[in-house]
Parts: C-alpha cells; structure tokens; sequence
C-alpha cells in the first residue's frame, strides 16, 4: 500500500511537471521521498524538480545590471530583493545537488541523476567537477546522444589554460629562443627562471627568491609568451587565470577559489600562477560599492603572505595599466619585482618578422628588412597577425589562380595586402 501511495505521487508531480508547475511537482516528490526512504526514482525526481525551478527562476544579467545600480544610487531595498533572487536561486541548485547525490548514493549507475547533478554543480561554479559527472553519465549510458552532447559542450567551454603542464605534451616546448627581448630583460627572466629551478643555490648566495613578478607593457609584446616560455624552461607547472576564472556572482565564491588556485599551486612546485590583465582582478580597494573586489584583493594579499621562500611558486601579473593595480600588491614581498616588456624597436621588428616566417615559404621579392622600417608602431601580436593575413592572403590567390604550377608562397603583393587590412593595435 505503502509503494503505491510513493508511485501516486510521483505520478501526480510528473503531472505538474509537465504542466510547467515545478514547486508543485516538487512538493509532489518530496512526499514521496518522506514515504519511502530508500527511493532512487523519488529522490531523483526531487532533485530533478527543484533543478528545473532553478531554472525557472534563474537571474539574468538585467538582474544583475538593476541590482548594482540600485545599490549604488541608495535604492537598499531594490537591491536587498534582488540579491535574495540570487541566494533563492542558489539555495535552490544546492538542494537539487543533495537529491541528486542522495539517488547515486543509492544507485551509483543512475545515469539520470549523474546528468542533472553536472548540469546543477556546472551552474554552481564548480566546472571541473560537472565536467566529471557529465563524462560519467556518458559512460553508463554511451549510446544517449544527450549525454555526449553535454560532455563536448563543457569540454570545449572549459578555460583554456587554467591549468597546464609546460612540455612536449602540449606541443612544442617554447624556450627563450622564441622570444625577442633586449639583454637586460631576457637576464632578469632568466634570473627567476633559476630560482624555481635551482632554489638550493639561491639560498647557499644568500638570495631570497620573490613572491612575484610584475610584467608591464602595451598589449601584444609578449607578456604571456613571457610567462609560459618561463615556466618552460624553469620546468613548472603553468596555472593561467583571468578575472572571469576568479570572479563568480555568489558571495565567497571569488574568495573560494583563490584560496584553491593557491592550494593547487603549492601542492604541484616548483609551479607559476599567470594572472593575466591582474588590474582588473586585483584593483585598488574602493569599499563601498566595490566591496567584491576588495575582498578578491584581501584573499590574494593573505594568500600571498603566507607563501614561504621555498614552497616554489612564483606568481606572475600582467598588466599594461599598473597604475590600476592596488598599491599593496606592489610592496616588498609580493609583486616587489617588476619588468617591463616595451614595444619592439626597429630591429626588434625585424627579427620578429624572421621568427615568425621561419616555417614559412617566402618569395624572392619579400624584404623583411623594408617591411620593419614600414611597421613603427606594430607590436609583436600585430606583426604575428600581418604574417598570418599575408598567409590568407596567399591562400585566396592561390585558389583562384588558373595556372597549377603557379609557385605556392608568400609573395611582397600578400605582405602589402597584410599591412592594409592589419592596423597597429587591432590585436
């Protein structure tokens, strides 16, 4: 009798479901789960439920955009209801996670539950662990094409970079050979470089290695080749972060996940954290309505203190706006070392171009030499970009040439319809 009256709710909860009525579907499937402790279906329905109302309810960013204005014009209320939105809406996920697992607890081969539990902890900000889920369900069922589809889409939507293995593995190694810099730059990076990869003879010359280093400089010279040509050759592990990698919606989320960026790091030295465009992760403390921000900087400044000379990580900034940077960032013991990366010069032009065509079949007629002297402005990215339009510039003549022994190379025609299109600072 018992099993029947379980069965006549979730059959009147599936009825609501499909009426779109969600708090009353999981209403529905909550009674059915207080009848029957030990249901897998009543359980995953539950949490399958409160997903879909979750859904339903879910903040966009208009709520986000009305929300901080609200607070920043005086309007408290406006923005107290808006952010309870955002905390029912989370409230809402974390209860439908615990169903999920409640019914894998019982059934681990729950396909169903595996789904919906990754699609639930993907909107929760924990990616990694969604990507997991989802590629589990997969394998349980490997012939449901939604499932499939779900793994490729957060496969492909991951960060690139967020964590990665400098090595052959990842292609080919980069070594400084790659990089165009003056002396006295590629001296300082490889002063680093020595300290991640010979920390026992820095401390016999008495050295004590920096927390971090500071490369400034316009967009497009480099700095992140910089950083993962460093990790390279000193043999670290790479962690790569942007502001939207840290950044999350929910109140300590931000802090959260510097906190296991940091502990990430240190379990995997000698190991560099890259953080790209840092003045707009880590900027000047406001208070006030900028309170989010002042928190992220908190975590790094503690996170950052309490790293010790022979942990083995070094954290490497870029900006090409330091002086958006918090100034706390900047003292002794933290980004202390800066470098500036500048715009190449004319011969620093010149053998960008070289070591960008080096792989490249180039006709008689191309003069890398004329073509520096035609670029003052144009940064490393710009020169890379003229290279690789002069290549579809190549490619278009080539198909639409009649003649089949038509020479297959870069011409100083594709260099010049390069230049035309490239602008300095597009890239």
């Amino acid at each position: 009798m018992e099993k029947e009256k379980v069965q006549e709710h979730i059959e009147r909860g599936l009825s609501r479901a499909r009426q779109d009525d969600w708090s009353g579907a999981a209403e529905a499937f909550r009674r059915a789960v207080n009848l029957d402790t030990q249901s897998v279906e009543a359980r995953f329905r539950l949490g399958w439920a409160l997903w879909k109302r979750a859904e339903a309810q879910k903040p966009n960013l208009a709520d986000l955009g009305l929300g901080y204005l609200a607070l920043v014009t005086g309007f408290d209320s406006f923005a107290r209801e808006r952010s309870r939105k955002f905390v029912a809406y989370k409230r809402l996920l974390q209860e439908s996670c615990h169903w999920l697992r409640e019914a894998i607890a019982r059934d681990p081969r729950h396909a169903r539950s595996h789904y919906f539990l990754a699609q639930a902890m993907r909107e929760l900000g924990y990616k990694a662990e969604a990507t997991q889920i989802a590629k589990r369900a997969a394998e349980l069922e490997p012939g449901n094409v939604r499932y499939a589809t779900l793994v490729q889409t957060y496969a492909e939507s991951r960060p690139l970079s967020y964590e990665q293995t400098s090595g052959p593995e990842n292609g080919a190694r980069l070594t400084w050979d790659d990089l165009v810099l003056d002396a006295r730059t590629k001296r300082e990076l490889r002063q680093m470089q020595l300290m991640l990869e010979k920390p026992d003879l820095a401390r016999e010359l008495g050295v004590e290695p920096p927390t971090g280093i500071l490369l400034k400089g316009a967009p497009g010279t480099g700095k992140t080749t910089i950083a993962r040509v460093l990790a390279s050759e000193a043999k670290c592990r790479f962690f790569s972060i942007s502001p939207a990698d840290i950044n999350q919606m929910y109140v300590g989320e931000s802090e959260k996940r510097v906190r296991e960026l940091f502990v990430r790091a240190r379990e995997s030295a000698p190991s560099i954290i890259f953080i790209d465009e840092i003045d707009a992760l880590l900027p000047m403390r406001q208070g006030g309505v900028a309170i989010h921000s002042d928190k992220v900087v908190n975590q790094f400044l503690q996170e950052m203190d309490g790293m010790t000379p022979n942990q083995r990580v070094l954290i490497v900034g870029a900006t090409n706006r330091p002086d958006m940077l918090d100034p706390a960032v900047r003292r002794g013991g933290r980004l202390s070392r800066e470098i500036t990366i500048p715009m190449p010069d004319r011969e620093a032009r010149r053998q960008l171009l070289a070591l960008f065509t080096r792989g490249v079949k180039l006709a008689p007629d191309v003069d890398l030499d004329a073509m520096a002297d035609e670029t003052p402005d144009y940064s490393g990215a710009d020169l890379k970009a003229v290279v690789n339009e002069a290549g579809l510039q190549a490619l278009i003549r080539l198909a639409d040439s009649a003649d089949p022994e038509t020479p297959r190379m870069l011409t100083a025609a594709d260099f010049a319809e390069a230049l035309a299109n490239i602008e300095p600072g597009e890239q």
